[in-house]
Formats: structure tokens, sequence, C-alpha cells
């Protein structure tokens, strides 16, 4: 089990929700992405966001490692 569908589930999300967070037409894409294939640049910074940094880009694509993400804090 990979460490995106590791947390995709941990949320109590099926891969068809995870795909409409992320704008994604279809839980394919989101098998794909669990499976390591089909990971750009865009989709593994919005992973990181949408999981407030629990899977971040250096977990799911290592080449970018020194890639970080700022989250921002949540509105009041």
């Amino acid at each position: 089990m990979s460490y995106l569908e590791t947390w995709r589930r941990s949320q109590g999300w099926s891969q068809a929700d995870l795909a409409h967070k992320l704008g994604l037409r279809s839980k394919g894409h989101v098998s794909r992405l669990e499976s390591g294939t089909g990971l750009t640049t865009d989709l593994a910074i919005a992973i990181d966001r949408l999981s407030k940094g629990a899977v971040p880009v250096a977990e799911l694509r290592p080449d970018l490692h020194d890639v970080r993400v700022i989250h921002g804090e949540a509105s009041a």
C-alpha cells in the first residue's frame, strides 16, 4: 500500500472522493497515482496542500526533495 493510499484511507475517502478533491476526472487516475505513475509536479504539490503536509511532495516524488510547500493558515 502506498503512502498516498494509506493517507487517503485514513481520511475515510474513496478514490473517487480524492479524485474530486484534486479536480481529476476519474478514480482511475487516483489508482495510477497510488501505484506511482502519472504523478506530475503540480499534482504532488496539490496533494501536499490537500493533506496539509501529511503527504509531502518528497514522499510522492523523491526527485523533488528540495520543494517545500507553504501551507496557509485556516481562515477564521
